[in-house]
């Protein structure tokens, strides 16, 4: 009888799909097209953010604009997260969080009383990858 040459990947193939049968399991395969279809790359995204005071009679308080986009474009109905840290306390706390819009724009509003520094995040889904903005720092208003 003839010896019969397999390549080790077919050995181990064979080897795992015996050991399935065997455990009572079923085998499913896969083609090269099924694959790639399952692991498509996550899509890029940058944050900005920018600030606006909004001030009217005795009180104040901010407008923390960003925008999140991918290829040039706003991302709409993903969740963004306002960081913040002031004082003492020099770790990032999520402050709120809210959806963006149509264009991929959020707004939250903050009246800082100490010196405060904010920040967004995109944490990322199963389309686009993960961002944060910059780092902005707001003074408090002075009253008077």
């Amino acid at each position: 009888m003839p010896a019969l040459r397999a390549s080790l990947l077919t050995r181990v193939g064979s080897a795992a799909a015996v050991a399935v049968l065997a455990g009572g399991g079923a085998i499913a395969t896969t083609t090269a097209a099924d694959a790639a279809t399952h692991h498509h790359k996550l899509q890029p995204t940058t944050l900005s953010i920018k600030n606006k005071a909004i001030a009217h009679g005795k009180h104040h308080s901010d407008a923390l604009t960003g925008v999140l986009r991918s290829h040039r474009k706003g991302v709409a109905g993903e969740t963004v997260t306002l960081d913040g840290r002031a004082g003492k306390k020099r770790r990032w706390v999520a402050v709120e969080t809210g959806t963006t819009g149509s264009g991929g724009s959020v707004t939250f509003s903050v009246a800082p009383t100490v010196k405060s520094q904010f920040k967004l995040v995109f944490a990322g889904d199963s389309t686009y990858r993960k961002s944060h903005s910059n780092v902005i720092t707001l003074k408090p208003v002075k009253k008077g």
